[in-house]
């Protein structure tokens, strides 16, 4: 009788184990123990009762202490994903899903980073399994209330400084020039004071902000030297004109808190009477209003004050008579330093003028631009649709303007021009666009917008001279118009169902035909973010329309299920 061989136990495979640990702020992270060692040592635990799978924990740290899970603008995030793509990680392992990420479009972008490398994610305090539709829908249902918890939170955060402010409280950010911090609180710095009334008192004397900079230089005034608790220090620079507007202007010299347009008195001593306050801001007004309207000029010139050089020298209107007719210019203004100097640069003012108005004009004619640059109107289809409506008015509205208030929008808009010897850039402000578009809650810390000037270069005698070349009709894009319309449409039945956390519009759905038609309408707010994003700017499959989608028997909430069965259809 023969004995047979003892089984031999199969080797498994190794999986490499990534612990992401985060804390959005970073109070407590100085302690020996804290928030993200207590994330750590769990998930550490987690894997290693996982040996007998093959689970193994790498050695690499990736954690974001004082970071919110409202983006992905993350170190730590940021190098996990990085080595998940290099194959250096199989696992991630979190302690709760919202240490990964608060926001579901990020979760969307992740979750497509795992799926091409392989890799999956494991929420050790939470079970589901995200290769079926019900565990996808189980986990979208979660960081609906992550996302919900933190803008509540901001919310919180929000009412509580507007409170503060009601009640005349300095809530941080840099202390303004004549005043120092003392236990959160502005306590005046007599010398610095002095300095803001002799620039109040100048201001009035000169009559205009320019020749204020430069007997400010002259004195060797500059803006105020700031240290942290670091030790680091910034300040100290001469100031310029645009820092002045702001000072002139700061009702905290008159002992008062500003919130959102409202003024409240404050705290903090005054250190401007109001008769040399009033005074400055009935000069800045004046001068404002004939900037504006360019009182005593023959013609307008749309950029004056918004123009510059690549050397940051201003360019003034000038012109030239040839018989009857005028030839408007701008022209480079040599700087009061004296230095060296290129040659100056003269354009001429019809030509960039309609350069910069068309340029303008194509940005809010683009809507997938729009959509991209406010994102957080892209969430509801009421507010989209307003956008839209509203830039479309303001297009309409540029070529029935006066010529001055044409120049006031853009002054409005932050305009900024900038010619160089081979080219022309030219930027408006995120937040002004914003608030021309009727946009209230806009992000003012979004770089300027970008506006394309096509030039060549021309030289004629001493003079630098560019040509800018008018683009001709651009080819329509793909953007199908009835598809963004559905897409708006979908996403206002969402709201008015209350499926985004709302309270339903009773009014909306007041009988049964209503609410079907608005339910067969909300199914495409819940499409792939990759597909409703090349609805939005024309890059999607040939032959998709609102018809073919409409005909789609059945749409899944599992997006790899949507694409293939919009593919196949």
């Amino acid at each position: 009788m023969s004995r047979s061989k003892p089984v031999q136990p199969q080797k498994r495979e190794k999986i490499r184990c990534a612990i992401y640990t985060r804390k959005s702020t970073e109070e407590g992270l100085d302690q020996e123990f804290n928030s993200l060692d207590a994330q750590r040592e769990a998930c550490a635990a987690y894997i290693m009762s996982q040996r007998h799978e093959g689970w193994m924990l790498v050695p690499d740290h990736y954690d974001d202490g004082g970071f919110t899970g409202g983006n992905m603008d993350r170190p730590g995030l940021k190098q996990i994903l990085a080595d998940v793509k290099a194959g250096k990680v199989d696992v991630i392992v979190v302690y709760k899903v919202d240490r990964l990420t608060r926001a579901l479009s990020d979760f969307a972008k992740i979750v497509d980073v795992l799926d091409e490398a392989g890799a999956s994610f494991v929420s050790i305090t939470q079970a589901f399994n995200t290769t079926t539709s019900m565990g996808r829908l189980t986990l979208n249902v979660l960081l609906s209330f992550a996302q919900f918890e933190r803008e509540v939170i901001s919310e919180r955060v929000r009412d509580k400084v507007a409170a503060s402010k009601r009640k005349g409280m300095w809530m941080g950010g840099n202390c303004p020039l004549g005043y120092d911090i003392r236990d959160r609180k502005l306590i005046v710095n007599e010398a610095e004071a002095k300095t803001v009334r002799l620039m109040m008192e100048r201001y009035l004397a000169w009559g205009n902000v320019y020749d204020l900079v430069a007997d400010l230089r002259a004195r060797g005034i500059t803006s105020k030297v700031h240290r942290n608790e670091t030790g680091k220090v910034w300040g100290g620079q001469p100031i310029k004109a645009s820092a002045l507007y702001h000072l002139l202007q700061n009702p905290i010299f008159l002992g008062r808190i500003v919130h959102k347009g409202q003024i409240y008195p404050g705290e903090h001593d005054a250190i401007v009477d109001e008769k040399l306050f009033d005074a400055v801001q009935e000069k800045l007004a004046s001068n404002r209003l004939n900037r504006r309207n360019q009182v005593g000029a023959r013609d307008v010139s749309l950029l004056a004050g918004m123009i510059r050089d690549g050397e940051g020298r201003r360019m003034t209107p000038s012109h030239s008579m040839r018989g009857d007719i005028r030839y408007r210019y701008y022209n480079s203004v040599n700087a009061e330093d004296g230095g060296p100097h290129s040659r100056p640069i003269r354009v001429t003012a019809r030509d960039i003028e309609k350069a910069v108005i068309e340029s303008f004009e194509r940005l809010i004619s683009d809507q997938a631009q729009l959509m991209s640059l406010y994102q957080q109107h892209a969430s509801e289809g009421y507010e989209i649709a307003d956008l839209l409506r509203t830039a479309g008015l303001l297009r309409q509205s540029i070529p029935t303007m006066a010529p001055s208030a044409q120049r006031g929008l853009y002054l409005d808009l932050g305009l900024k021009v900038t010619v160089y010897t081979d080219r022309i850039e030219a930027t408006m402000a995120h937040a002004g666009l914003a608030q021309g578009l009727g946009i209230e809650r806009a992000d003012l810390d979004q770089p300027p917008i970008e506006l394309g000037i096509p030039t060549v270069q021309v030289r004629r005698g001493d003079d630098v001279k560019l040509k800018i070349e008018f683009d001709a009709p651009a080819v329509a894009a793909r953007r199908d118009p009835r598809l963004l319309e559905l897409i708006a449409k979908a996403h206002q039945a969402k709201r008015q169902l209350g499926l985004d956390g709302s309270p339903p519009d009773e009014a909306a759905i007041s009988d049964y035909q209503t609410r079907n038609d608005l339910a067969r309408l909300a199914r495409f707010a819940f499409l792939a973010p990759d597909l409703t994003m090349a609805i939005l700017e024309g890059s999607q499959t040939e032959g998709l329309s609102v018809r073919r989608l409409i005909r789609t028997p059945e749409l899944p909430l599992d997006w790899k299920r949507q694409r293939d069965i919009i593919a196949a259809s």
